[in-house]
């Protein structure tokens, strides 16, 4: 391995521009610079548009506007009120039942009696036989497929899902297939793959030329998940299948029933009543969050759909007599529609809409620093000279109390300013005779205490 050197830096020196290659200038840097400073300032938040009673004052005389703005009321009112019951609805479960219809059927190929009824031919004679790829060979293909009946509901019908979404694992169990003759093994197992894509149905092919008994094992996929309760926890609740939800409801209802929560604590639970067939025998209470651990110990997987069936090789095809409904539950289609519609809000469209909420208030305030120049002037080409004068002693009174400039000021003063009283009229006033007596007794006062 060779050591590692470093150089000293060396000055920059300007040499010549290669050819073809731009320098920026000083006013795309100076964009460049102004760009990402816009980028990390904080956003100001729009002002809130003025209340509807000065949006009226503003256009005065015109009813289309105020019309405009009633109707925006009024919309905006059910855009919440339908997200409200939106999100209300979408924090609960909405299922809809429905039925899965499985098929089973099997397929035979090259038997010996299908030769024997084919014609004579190259097909027929023991040339025709592949050992590598089993072509020629005596075999059965067994097929498993489903499909989702249809509810007579358009919305519900729109959506068609394939039948390994209703499936979480598949097993085929064979018998009289012994391991020297048939190495293939006797059980073949389907579990979902994240990858893979949706199956309408299962195919099993082997090689055998008898009937072969087989056991088809389906786990189906509920959503949300189901389990199977288990005894003692069935017996008590009632209940012999459910989601883990329904079984904690249950449960919790047994607890109010059984007024189990101690009075002084109501995080600890008493064993007592049924509640001592499901907690252990050696407490007796335990803390409110330890009761779905102690559920859950009784909550098992539920009972997959068995179905029997004969693989029978002396026929081109041999469906089952029997087509298998299995109950399923899913979720309402509407569900999806519901997200899509809130996610909207918060999408393009939202932001469109905050846009042009932002353009309206800023035309808004627009207006009303319009309609404030509008009235200051028209008020003075109506009377200029008391309008000079109000105006005068409003800024004579803004100038006092921005100066401090005011007589009595404090805790018990007044706001009297100077330019009060340089009026002789004020102390005509009833309160001068009052003050002067009181500020009279008040020197004498003092004046008697010093001698």
């Amino acid at each position: 391995m060779s050591a590692l050197s470093f150089e000293p830096p060396r000055p920059l020196v300007a040499g010549p521009t290669p050819q073809g290659s731009s320098v920026p200038n000083v006013a795309d840097l100076k964009r460049r610079a102004d760009a990402e400073l816009e980028a990390r300032r904080p956003k100001q938040q729009r002002p809130p548009l003025p209340p509807p009673h000065i949006l009226a004052s503003l256009v005065p005389d015109s009813p289309a506007f105020l019309d405009l703005l009633k109707v925006e009321q009024k919309l905006d009112w059910t855009l919440l009120r339908k997200k409200a019951e939106i999100n209300d609805a979408m924090g609960k479960p909405i299922r809809v039942k429905r039925a899965l219809r499985v098929f089973v059927s099997n397929t035979a190929h090259d038997q010996q009696w299908q030769k024997e009824t084919n014609e004579a031919g190259p097909s027929s004679g023991p040339e025709a036989v592949d050992m590598d790829s089993g072509k020629g060979i005596a075999g059965w293909v067994l097929r498993i497929e489903g499909r989702l009946l249809d509810s007579g509901n358009a919305r519900l019908d729109k959506t068609r899902r394939k039948f390994s979404t209703f499936v979480r694992s598949a097993i085929v169990e064979l018998d009289n297939r012994e391991a020297p003759t048939f190495p293939e093994g006797n059980i073949v197992e389907w579990h979902p793959q994240g990858l893979q894509a949706p199956l309408d149905g299962f195919e099993v092919s082997r090689r055998g030329d008898q009937d072969v008994n087989c056991r088809i094992v389906l786990h189906v996929n509920h959503y949300p998940e189901k389990f199977r309760i288990l005894p003692p926890l069935a017996e008590i609740i009632a209940m012999k299948e459910g989601t883990r939800a329904e079984a904690m409801s249950a449960v919790w209802k047994l607890v109010k029933v059984l007024g189990a929560q101690d009075k002084d604590d109501g995080s600890i639970l008493k064993r007592v009543g049924d509640l001592e067939k499901i907690l252990p025998a050696n407490v007796d209470s335990i803390p409110f969050h330890q009761l779905p651990e102690h559920v859950t110990r009784f909550l098992s997987h539920p009972e997959p759909v068995i179905i029997p069936y004969t693989i029978r090789v002396d026929r081109d095809f041999h469906f089952h007599q029997k087509c298998f409904d299995i109950p399923i539950e899913l979720e309402d289609p509407v569900k999806s529609k519901m997200s899509s519609l809130l996610t909207s809000f918060d999408g393009e469209e939202g932001k469109e809409i905050v846009k042009l909420e932002d353009k309206v208030a800023e035309m808004l305030y627009f207006t009303r620093d319009l309609k404030q120049k509008r009235d200051f002037l028209e008020s003075f080409s109506t009377n200029p000279q008391a309008f000079i004068q109000n105006w005068l002693a409003v800024q004579a009174r803004d100038l006092d109390q921005m100066l401090g400039y005011q007589i009595g000021a404090g805790p018990n003063g007044g706001s009297v300013t100077e330019e009060d009283l340089r009026r002789s009229d004020m102390f005509t006033l009833p309160w001068v005779d009052e003050a002067i007596t009181v500020h009279e007794a008040s020197r004498m006062e003092q004046e008697r205490r010093r001698m």
